[in-house]
């Protein structure tokens, strides 16, 4: 009280301006702490930000955020280009397709040397970071790769198979159809055989009644003469 009677009326008012601001200011910091931290829950922590968050001291916070990372792109593979690692900007990106790597798979194997060599010489800062991220997801990119392998395997049988059955199914179809045809023609052949049976009969039938009226006009024809040769023979003998 007596320190307040000091100050006056003047100071008290100031000294209670100086409060209120500072509880304004640390109220506004929470909200926008508040906020920032729903964005993030919102959005969801991204590996790339954690990873420059640790100044390249990856932790196993950061390797499980990899994993989930991982799990949310199923067409990453050991081929996939190196822009896709974690912190991997187009300065690494430059420098690693300089050396020849393109890849994770290439990224993981190269060595200590090598990676150090790129941050420290070449000024990848977080290339130690990008060796980190794919040294850790290399195995199950591996793994998945050779479940794809399997599962690419196990379509190209199940295919083959498929192409076998629809050959037999080919096969007996062309087998009945030639079976049909078969038929078909042995009933052909057999209808022109009657056809020309009959023809042959008729033509026999014709060729016979001919020559049945070829001999009756012979026969007419040389009974006179016999009967006049037969009379001279008679009168002869007298």
């Amino acid at each position: 009280n007596s320190f307040c009677t000091l100050l006056g009326a003047s100071g008290r008012r100031s000294m209670l301006r100086g409060v209120a601001r500072r509880a304004v200011c640390a109220s506004s910091r929470s909200t926008a702490r508040g906020v920032a931290a729903c964005v993030a829950l919102s959005v969801g922590p991204s590996p790339a930000v954690r990873a420059v968050a640790s100044y390249g001291r990856v932790t196993d916070e950061d390797r499980r955020w990899w994993m989930v990372h991982l799990d949310c792109a199923p067409d990453v593979n050991p081929g996939t280009f190196v822009s896709w690692l974690d912190s991997c900007g187009t300065h690494t990106t430059k420098k690693l397709v300089e050396r020849n790597v393109w890849t994770i798979e290439q990224v993981a194997n190269l060595s200590s040397d090598q990676v150090d060599e790129l941050r420290y010489r070449e000024g990848c800062v977080h290339m130690d970071v990008v060796w980190e991220h794919a040294r850790t997801i290399i195995s199950l990119l591996n793994a998945r790769r050779s479940a794809a392998g399997s599962d690419t395997e196990l379509q190209e049988r199940i295919e083959a198979l498929r192409r076998k059955r629809e050959l037999e199914r080919r096969r007996d179809q062309l087998l009945q159809e030639r079976r049909e045809q078969d038929s078909d023609r042995e009933a052909r052949l057999a209808e022109l055989r009657r056809t020309i049976a009959a023809k042959k009969a008729k033509l026999r039938e014709q060729q016979a009644k001919a020559r049945a009226a070829a001999d009756g006009a012979d026969d007419d024809g040389d009974g006179p003469a016999a009967a006049m040769d037969d009379m001279d023979r008679d009168a002869g003998r007298k």
